[in-house]
């Protein structure tokens, strides 16, 4: 018999009791560092063969042990935590340059700035600068140092927070902005709640998501703000940044502030127009924007760039091939499917890790039928190239499966859960959260009919989906995110000298809502006898764009598991030989 208490105490882990079930307790990672340190932030699940999981909501400490099915908890980020300084430096010199800029004394000593040294890469030399400290929860996480001629370093390796993140607060406005220096601005004229990211806009295309990182850190935080006003600086990386935060906070939420003509930020508003100015420029933050109202100079320069050829592009799956039938575009809802054991879930999971390979793309999966473990065992034989399992062919050695999931764990985040049949609602959230998180730009909902067991009994089936795929075209388009939903076909007719027929999009599963609604729609069918699988656009909403309807051909390698395109294949619809 396992003894479940003894093994949670090897990891500092008590329990009131060690019964089957959901329990909460105190973390012994974070707990005793607290402002708040009785609250249970770590929550326990004790299975009936004795195995228990945890996971900490505050700091993130998580692992498993005890049972069968024992597995070691997985490394936890470590963060360094600056040491406070004996005494804080403010001379005459570091107030009077404060007070150029509109910013008082009181405003300075409020925030805990100072007067300090410190060594600049920039420069390759120590020098004197000003402190920003970043305190959260009665800690000081971080600290950003600035000289005069706008150098910026920060702590090594310290914790990703917000400036000021203590005043976040439930059910009110938060004002997000670009720099420090404009928190302490609003700061100064009135506002209460406002924060900054430590790293600024991005100067160009952004290349990994750590800039968002505190993002993560305050999520439960932000999810309770009443409206969040974007303060960003009013240039090109301003208006990136202020992109990016919409995409993560989602933008039915999100308001921007316009700074007056003449004024890039909310200091320069300040000293060229005053306190009114810049007061009027945060209360009329304007919507983003009106949901169902929006007038031709709101599209200007989306058009012009469609017509510049820099507006969305169409994203290929990985086969120059499958580029002439079928592309999609970020926002868009894709259906997808085939008769069972016709490949369409092998197919969708190449193309997960081809667009992974090619733009490192973020993929978040909701697979039931298949199983979290399967589903990465699935992932990673077509990342390696090697069948998983014994078989025929040579299988992929232990170091391989153990590099395709080091590789998977940073491009794939699975969603579910065993207690509950998920409602399109609880997926969405989920899928939301890792939106922001991780920066996830595309969400697979495999299969439907796993949803469909969540339907309300005073709506028909009909009416069902044509809310659920409302819901996903709309998360879709808030968040810039690709929605593909797998959904199996109906009983069809019988089979044609021997041949199952080929689905139609109007064939699916509960409504031709299916076929209506969604911006592309794909048709996987397995011809047994020819050994060869046709990926077939039935529909494709944005022609020629995104390709044009009409069927490929694919070859499946068994000892490599992964699908090959057949060069010269593609056939316009109609005219595919099956």
């Amino acid at each position: 018999m396992v003894d479940t208490r003894a093994a949670l105490a090897e990891h500092n882990i008590r329990l009131r009791s060690e019964s089957p079930g959901s329990h909460k307790t105190i973390c012994p990672s974070c707990s005793s560092s607290r402002r708040k340190k009785n609250d249970p932030c770590l929550s326990v699940t004790v299975e009936g063969d004795g195995r228990a999981l945890w996971k900490c909501h505050h700091c993130g400490f998580a692992g498993a042990t005890a049972g069968e099915g024992y597995r070691p908890a997985r490394e936890r980020r470590v963060y360094r935590k600056p040491v406070r300084p004996a005494r804080r430096e403010r001379p005459d010199t570091l107030l009077a340059w404060f007070e150029k800029r509109g910013i008082s004394p009181e405003t300075v000593v409020n925030f805990g700035i100072h007067k300090t040294r410190h060594w600049f890469p920039q420069t390759e030399k120590e020098e004197d600068c000003i402190a920003f400290p970043y305190e959260w929860d009665g800690e000081l996480r971080n600290v950003k140092y600035r000289t005069v001629d706008k150098n910026f370093v920060q702590e090594k390796d310290p914790e990703p927070v917000f400036f000021n993140a203590d005043t976040i607060g439930a059910g009110e406005d938060l004002i997000i902005c670009e720099g420090e220096i404009d928190v302490i601005t609003l700061h100064e004229v009135g506002y209460h709640h406002i924060v900054s990211l430590p790293n600024g806009a991005p100067k160009g295309p952004e290349t990994s998501d750590k800039r968002y990182e505190p993002f993560g850190t305050h999520w439960d935080l932000l999810t309770k703000v009443k409206r969040v006003l974007i303060a960003s600086d009013m240039d090109e990386p301003g208006e990136n940044l202020a992109q990016e935060i919409a995409k993560r906070i989602g933008r039915d939420r999100c308001y921007r502030v316009k700074m007056p003509a003449g004024s890039k930020d909310a200091n320069e508003c300040l000293m060229k127009f005053g306190a009114d100015a810049l007061r009027a420029a945060v209360d009329g933050a304007e919507p983003w924007p009106i949901e169902g109202l929006h007038d031709i100079d709101e599209f200007f320069a989306e058009v012009m760039d469609l017509y510049d050829g820099k507006g969305p592009q169409p994203l290929s799956t990985g086969w120059p091939e499958m580029d002439r039938a079928f592309k999609y575009i970020p926002g868009q809802f894709i259906a997808v499917t085939g008769i069972p054991n016709h490949g369409k879930s092998r197919w969708l999971s190449q193309v997960i890790v081809q667009s992974a390979r090619l733009r490192e793309e973020k993929w978040a999966i909701f697979s039931p039928e298949t199983g979290h473990a399967n589903q990465i065992a699935d992932l990673s034989e077509i990342w390696a190239g090697n069948p998983f399992y014994d078989g025929p062919s040579m299988r992929m050695t232990r170091e391989d499966a153990a590099n395709a999931m080091m590789w998977l764990r940073e491009r794939v985040y699975l969603l579910g859960t065993l207690e509950h049949t998920p409602s399109i609602d609880w997926l969405l959230e989920r899928a939301r959260a890792a939106v922001i998180r991780y920066g996830v730009r595309n969400i697979v909902l495999d299969p439907y009919n796993e949803i469909e067991a969540s339907r309300p009994d005073n709506l028909t089936e009909t009416e069902f989906v044509s809310q659920l795929i409302a819901k996903c075209k709309r998360f879709g388009k808030l968040h810039d995110c690709t929605v593909w939903m797998v959904i199996h076909p109906r009983k069809l007719g019988s089979p044609v000298d021997g041949k199952e027929p080929v689905p139609q999009l109007y064939d699916l599963a509960g409504s031709a809502h299916w076929r209506n609604k969604a911006d592309a729609g794909i048709v996987v069918y397995r011809d047994y006898e020819k050994n060869v699988t046709f990926v077939i656009a039935q529909k494709i909403r944005r022609q020629p764009m995104c390709g044009n309807v009409g069927s490929v051909r694919l070859e499946f390698v068994g000892a490599e598991r992964r699908f090959h395109a057949i060069p010269a294949s593609y056939q316009p619809l109609g005219r595919e030989d099956i």
